[in-house]
């Protein structure tokens, strides 16, 4: 608890004062390793790395998987001093974050290093339709089971924004504090119930699923629901979900957007 309020305590400073040399190397002291293991455990997550390595080997790495971590880093970085800290005091403040700094930015690395890997070509670009049907065609239960983490990976950001898009003002709190478990009934309920709509579909099959699922999203089974499957195949340690009512958000951001019917 102690390690906490002095971690919220160099954050508030940097977030007053702005950046400076002396803060910078304190965020380094206090944040920066867990933050390199949270990109190689990503890297390792979205199948880039056959095992996870320490990342202050990393200059071992094959050259595009070398520069898929640097580019990450620096473009975490960057991120971090445009404002991304800023963003997070403002939200502790303001009771709409209850997360540490580490969890908190799990989404954004996990963005960063999947734009990354694909402008290096590590990986592919599936589009939503094909990562629904390859759910729908997994054969064997292990098989199924990675494919579906994979699909949570890939799908789970845009899924949560969209259902939110959709939910009734007068719900809108109550799914909004759920969010995760909503998108787990989604992923792991919902999607496997339609397969014989997925497999054959061509083009937009997402929205249409989305737009039948709103009925059910503000229902007590969905709310209560508690998912079993990870995000790709298996648990890592940076992986911290939310505790129940948060999430990565801005909660009067995303409110806005549904309220007026614009979700960019």
């Amino acid at each position: 608890m102690q390690n906490v309020v002095s971690e919220r305590r160099l954050l508030a400073r940097i977030a007053r004062r702005g950046w400076t040399e002396r803060l910078g190397q304190q965020f380094e002291t206090v944040f920066g390793e867990r933050i390199r293991w949270m990109i190689v455990a990503t890297m390792e997550r979205i199948g880039v790395l056959q095992w996870r390595i320490h990342p202050d080997r990393a200059d071992c790495l094959e050259d595009r998987r070398l520069a898929l971590y640097e580019n990450t880093l620096s473009d975490l970085w960057y991120e971090l001093v445009s404002g991304l800290v800023e963003r997070y005091i403002k939200g502790v403040e303001e009771d709409r974050v209850h997360q540490d700094l580490v969890p908190y930015l799990r989404g954004v690395v996990r963005h960063l290093v999947i734009a990354n890997a694909r402008a290096l070509r590590l990986i592919g670009r599936q589009t939503s339709v094909e990562l629904l049907k390859s759910v729908c065609e997994a054969k064997r239960e292990a098989t199924y089971s990675d494919r579906l983490a994979w699909l949570k990976f890939c799908l789970e950001k845009k899924v949560r924004e969209e259902i939110l898009s959709r939910t009734e003002t007068a719900s809108f709190s109550r799914v909004y504090r759920r969010i995760h478990r909503v998108s787990d009934y989604f992923f792991e309920e919902f999607v496997p119930s339609q397969c014989e709509r997925i497999s054959p579909a061509i083009g937009t099959i997402l929205d249409d699923l989305l737009d039948e699922f709103e009925l059910l999203a503000s229902s007590e089974t969905t709310l209560e629901y508690i998912g079993v499957v990870t995000p790709v195949a298996r648990e890592l340690d940076d992986r911290v979900r939310a505790p129940e009512g948060e999430d990565e958000g801005e909660y009067l951001a995303v409110m806005t957007r549904a309220g007026e019917g614009r979700w960019q």
